[in-house]
């Protein structure tokens, strides 16, 4: 193949890569929604290759403190059009299909570097929320919406927050499951009781129900909840909080 062709296909590239920054970008400020055919959110929980790992877990119901930031539940109806309501519009990009699914919406510190994100995620069945500091590039990051609420002092309900010690983080989540190198992870599963306001909208979804089915189905549901940080000079600098409630 000559220079010249070289060349041609080179430039057409670089063209089809400006012109999907400038779709993204757009599609952001619209806050519309992008499906790219990627795999490179490295934060993803469910985008990893080794998703279907069997974790061991604690037997325990975490506090629900662990799973809301800036007063947003995991696992909340309409999650991202409440996420915008308090964070500002912002694209949702979806990845994957069946199993790996998985729509995002994120935000970066308004502050000139722009180096912490935080990140909401919606899969089959997992809600996850990621924080950190830096790491490296991903497809998409140019669409992350520019948030003054997004701050390296943020923190989880539960007071969770990066540059914690691991001292620190024990004393709100307990002992981790599973400590590698600088990596700690959390994982809880747990037979959770139904409110009784859930339970009085479920009824109402589900008239067709005899009583007897309608509370074996939901009187119960099985809460999965895994939480792992990265550390960096002792201080966690990535943390991804995922919750899936499954009947």
């Amino acid at each position: 193949m000559n220079m010249s062709r070289l060349r041609t296909i080179g430039l057409r590239a670089l063209v089809a890569t400006l012109l999907a920054s400038q779709g993204l970008t757009s599609a952001a400020r619209q806050g519309s929604a992008v499906y790219l055919r990627d795999n490179s959110d490295w934060w993803s929980f469910i985008g990893r290759s080794d998703t279907d790992e069997i974790i061991a877990s604690q037997e325990r119901e975490p506090s629900s403190s662990n799973f809301r930031i800036l007063g947003i539940d995991l696992n909340s109806h309409s999650l991202f059009t409440k996420v915008a309501a308090k964070l500002g519009k912002a694209v949702v990009i979806s990845r994957g299909d069946g199993s790996t699914g998985r729509s995002q919406i994120c935000y970066q510190s308004a502050q000139s570097s722009g180096n912490i994100h935080l990140i909401f995620e919606r899969g089959e069945v997992t809600d996850s929320f990621y924080l950190f500091i830096d790491g490296p590039d991903w497809k998409g990051s140019n669409a992350c919406a520019k948030s003054n609420l997004v701050t390296k002092s943020l923190s989880v309900a539960s007071g969770i927050q990066l540059g914690q010690r691991p001292s620190q983080l024990r004393a709100i989540l307990g002992k981790p499951i599973i400590v590698v190198k600088n990596t700690y992870t959390w994982s809880f599963g747990a037979e959770v009781k139904n409110s009784t306001k859930v339970l009085e909208k479920a009824r109402k979804q589900h008239p067709e129900l005899s009583e007897e089915d309608f509370h074996r189905h939901y009187d119960y549901f099985y809460l999965n909840a895994n939480i792992e940080t990265n550390f960096l000079n002792s201080k966690p600098i990535f943390l991804a909080v995922s919750k899936s409630e499954t009947y």
